[in-house]
């Protein structure tokens, strides 16, 4: 059974020491012969494994002592070659990435702003039908022919016959894009006085 420990004492030019045995404590003594012939003289503090024997004096020692300490160091291997990512310097890696988060700053900046105006547009129709105003028709003649229309989904000023239809749908209809400039007068390209 193999026994585990530290060198605790070690007097090199009488090549004996003693092992401390873990858990007990027990001190074990050991020769140099008891460990690895080709491998690195014995040292304080080397962790090692053994096996106890019982000596003709009556007394326990420590032989076939072992471990990683014992074996010599491998021999010096060729360095290793750099990688490709190491040899990229790291400066120019920060100035594109700043340059890229200057950029998305930018692009984030304008699409907030687009957003604002956007919502402004849009916002200022749906505020008036809440306040209770209602937008101006163009002509007092289209209200009395609003008798004829009715919202069928049609958006675009491309799909109104006539300024009262497209001013009925911009009025009474949702979802309308009629009144690109937001002054409650629709397709004022289309149907120019």
């Amino acid at each position: 059974m193999l026994y585990h420990g530290t060198i605790s004492r070690w007097h090199d030019d009488k090549g004996f020491g003693f092992i401390t045995q873990d858990h007990t404590r027990e001190e074990l003594f050991f020769h140099l012969s008891d460990c690895p012939p080709d491998g690195v003289r014995p040292q304080v503090g080397f962790v090692v494994y053994f096996q106890r024997q019982q000596g003709t004096n009556g007394k326990v020692s420590a032989c076939q002592v072992q471990g990683k300490v014992f074996t010599a160091p491998p021999a010096a291997s060729p360095p290793l070659q750099p990688l490709d990512y190491v040899l990229t310097p790291a400066a120019p890696r920060h100035s594109h990435s700043r340059v890229h988060g200057i950029v998305l700053l930018l692009l984030l900046t304008a699409g907030v702003a687009g957003y604002a105006s956007f919502a402004s547009r849009s916002s200022a129709a749906p505020a008036s039908s809440v306040i209770g105003t209602v937008r101006p028709v163009a002509t007092p003649a289209a209200a009395t022919a609003t008798a004829g229309f009715r919202c069928d989904g049609r958006q675009h000023c491309s799909q109104m016959n006539s300024l009262q239809e497209a001013a009925y749908f911009l009025q009474h209809c949702p979802d309308t894009r009629m009144d690109g400039d937001g002054d409650g007068q629709p397709c004022e390209t289309q149907f120019a006085n």
